[in-house]
């Protein structure tokens, strides 16, 4: 059978506009990128003239007009999740436009559309004659962003979250408990099911877990699980905007997140006044969350794995994933990701990182090794 190579990339928050060449955010990656045969990125970005800006997001994020979508066609990524929790920032007339910029230049939108069957509507691609199929979902935003019937938004994964004490203590940690909703769920297993009768394979795109953290929440292993158990081969996990650890769970691979990819860098004297804030009130900032000082002059940066980000890539057949490879890249002072080299000080630093933060995971991969640029992640014992 024909071998098939996906490459995929999570969080882009690309800010890079004509005049600059087309592919200004992914310049020094693009060549990388080319040697699959087809692209999946995460778009975090609005692409519309319409639209008003949602003040209930508080963390202020620009509406990008729809010509500066065409530096995803100049890569050309083939397929991007639009769900994310900045989809409604600026409304649904906007979430339409998004999805239908991408459309117009050929590349399929997924997670989010006119109405909830449109936002869970798979995109599915064929190469080398096996068929591939892409679903998308959302579990962090705020509730009036998901789709309903009759409303544009984003295709709904959502948790509860409940908080257990750990000891008696008054004021003692708690442990925090989050279970998927049971209809979201539901819907979730359903559309795997049903594009698998479309497609040779199926790979979920979840926007999931909490910005900085290290380690994925509960619900995220009992949804990646449900998934695979009803036919997905891989999870595409991002949000956290930084690596997590990766999991082997019987044939499927889950990436709990890929890490920042391409995110545009502002000034630094507008960057220091735009510092991000916990909706919906607004009344911290990010870094007030979750920087923390345990001792004197002793801190714990909230974006120390920022710039950390990486592309997945997927060989497979008919019959499934054959073998999965991880490159990992770090963003330049421009937010724009360059391939690390074995000899780069970062490269064995991430690699360290992912067998460390296997440890978290339940079948969590410890034992990765380097092959040449890449990470050896996963590969199918000959049949």
């Amino acid at each position: 059978m024909d071998k098939v190579t996906l490459a995929a990339v999570a969080d882009v928050s690309t800010g890079h506009a004509p005049p600059e060449p087309l592919e200004g955010s992914f310049e020094h990656v693009i060549a990388s990128l080319n040697t699959a045969d087809i692209r999946f990125a995460q778009c975090e970005r609005v692409f519309s003239e319409r639209g008003s800006w949602q003040q209930q997001a508080v963390a202020y994020h620009d509406k990008l007009h729809p010509r500066q979508a065409s530096m995803f066609k100049a890569v050309p990524f083939d397929v991007v999740s639009i769900a994310s929790n900045n989809s409604g920032d600026w409304g649904p007339d906007a979430v339409e436009d998004t999805a239908d910029t991408f459309r117009k230049l050929g590349v399929a939108a997924i997670g989010a559309g006119r109405n909830l069957a449109e936002a869970r509507k798979p995109a599915i691609l064929e190469r080398n004659g096996t068929r591939i199929a892409f679903l998308a979902y959302l579990s962090v935003s705020l509730p009036q962003y998901w789709a309903t019937e009759s409303r544009a938004g984003t295709a709904p994964m959502r948790a509860h979250t409940y908080y257990e004490p750990y000891e008696y203590q008054p004021g003692a940690p708690a442990r925090v408990v989050t279970v998927p909703y049971a209809d979201d769920l539901a819907n979730l297993v359903d559309d795997v099911k049903k594009a698998k009768q479309q497609a040779d394979l199926v790979f979920v795109s979840l926007h999931w877990g909490v910005h900085f953290l290290t380690r994925p929440c509960d619900y995220q292993p009992v949804v990646a699980h449900a998934a695979i158990d009803a036919g997905a081969s891989a999870i595409l996990g991002h949000h956290a905007h930084q690596p997590q650890g990766i999991e082997i769970y019987k044939d499927g691979v889950i990436f709990y997140s890929m890490g920042n990819f391409s995110a545009y860098t502002s000034a630094p004297e507008i960057a220091k006044k735009r510092h991000s804030r916990c909706a919906p009130y607004g009344e911290y900032t990010h870094q007030e969350v979750y920087t923390m000082e345990p001792d004197p002059g002793f801190v714990f940066d909230y974006k120390r794995h920022y710039k950390e980000g990486g592309i997945a890539f997927f060989d497979m057949d008919r019959s499934g994933i054959t073998r999965v490879c991880y490159q990992p890249t770090l963003m330049n002072a421009a937010g724009q990701p360059e391939i690390l080299s074995p000899g780069h000080p970062q490269f064995a630093k991430s690699l360290e990182y992912f067998n460390w933060a296997g440890k978290f995971i339940d079948g969590g991969i410890t034992n990765i090794k380097a092959s040449g640029d890449r990470y050896e992640i996963f590969r199918r014992a000959a049949s």
